[in-house]
């Protein structure tokens, strides 16, 4: 055998026991078993020491697994982690947070997602706990909602009357089931459910936050007491009108013509916290009417600032001493300035300089 052969064959013969070797030590790959490195989450074991996020845990580091982004446990103890951000500090750095579920069962425990999670004998919503009737049956539909054969439950509290077996979220503020139909209420942070009392045949999800069945309009799944539903019409929100009345939200606003009102285009620039309709009597900010303005050379110039032939107006009251046909204002605050004319520079309607 020459010796080029030999070489070959000596280089295969390694290649195979090092490949028999490598798949012997971890035919899964990368697992929580293996004896040191970096997991997922924010997790590391070194030898019989698991870290999170470089904290020690008093856990069993050869039964400790990791379920998902909120869930982990060992042969004893169920743990919920996470990860967060403080006001004081929102963009420098991120929070952790580490917490035992001590009356976790961890033999039986299991995840399922969105936060949610269950034993052999209750439900859990992060680090919390709640009571459910049927928890073989319990499964997650979103980080708000799970659900059993028998209730629904809405962040970890059951929804009175609700039925299990055909709950299902149907949009960020509405829900069903065979019996009835529910509105998610929220202001960014408090979350409420509610029963909508309507007719469940022929009740329908109109543009938000509005509804309504034959006989009811809804708003905010509440009851719409002054609106009619046979002619009820959203213009755009927060209008709306009906042959007797137009709205703002869910109020009536005094004196305007449902059947000449209109809206001024430069809503659609609106953050919120100023909008412009008009009929043939009158302007409109929100639900008040501008008196006093001349309607035809009326002008928005921005949510704050309103023009026409006799003056500038800020939030409804004449700006003193402002020139018409010269003022403008400026995308922005300027120093203490947020708008000019040939003479001087306004400041939330007053001068500045």
């Amino acid at each position: 055998m020459n010796l080029s052969l030999s070489i070959l064959l000596f280089c295969l013969l390694m290649a195979g026991v090092f490949a028999f070797f490598t798949s012997c030590k971890n035919p899964m790959g990368n697992t929580n078993k293996e004896s040191s490195g970096k997991l997922d989450y924010g997790f590391s074991k070194s030898g019989d020491t698991i870290l999170y996020n470089n904290t020690l845990l008093e856990v069993d580091a050869s039964s400790f697994t990791i379920l998902d982004e909120h869930f982990c446990k060992d042969k004893s103890y169920v743990y919920y982690h996470d990860s967060y951000r403080d006001s004081r500090d929102y963009f420098i750095s991120k929070k952790y947070h580490i917490q035992k579920l001590e009356k976790a069962d961890a033999a039986t425990f299991v995840s399922l997602g969105y936060g949610f999670g269950k034993d052999k004998s209750q439900a859990w919503l992060k680090e919390k706990s709640f009571h459910v009737a049927d928890i073989d049956g319990l499964t997650a539909i979103d980080h708000q909602f799970v659900k059993d054969g028998i209730h629904a439950y809405f962040l970890g509290k059951e929804i009175k009357g609700s039925d299990g077996k055909t709950f299902e979220r149907i949009d960020s503020f509405y829900a069903k089931d065979s019996n009835k139909y529910y509105f998610i209420e929220s202001d960014q942070v408090n979350y409420n459910i509610q029963q909508i009392v309507c007719d469940r045949s022929t009740f329908k999800i109109l543009e938000y936050p509005y509804s309504q069945d034959q006989d009811r309009v809804y708003y905010e799944g509440k009851i719409f007491k002054d609106a009619q539903a046979r002619s009820f019409q959203i213009i755009k929100y927060p209008y709306s009108k009906d042959e007797q009345y137009v709205y703002y939200e869910n109020k009536i606003i005094n004196g305007a013509d449902p059947k000449s009102f209109d809206l001024f285009i430069e809503n659609e620039l609106s953050s919120g916290e100023s909008y412009y309709g008009k009929d043939k009597n009158n302007i409109y900010i929100n639900a008040t009417p501008f008196t006093g303005v001349d309607p035809v050379t009326f002008r928005i110039l921005d949510e704050k600032y309103t023009i026409d032939k006799n003056g500038v107006y800020y939030r409804m009251k004449k700006v003193k001493n402002a020139d018409p046909t010269s003022f403008k204002v400026y995308p922005h605050y300027m120093g203490d300035a947020d708008a000019e004319d040939k003479h001087h520079k306004f400041g939330d309607g007053k001068i500045v300089e």
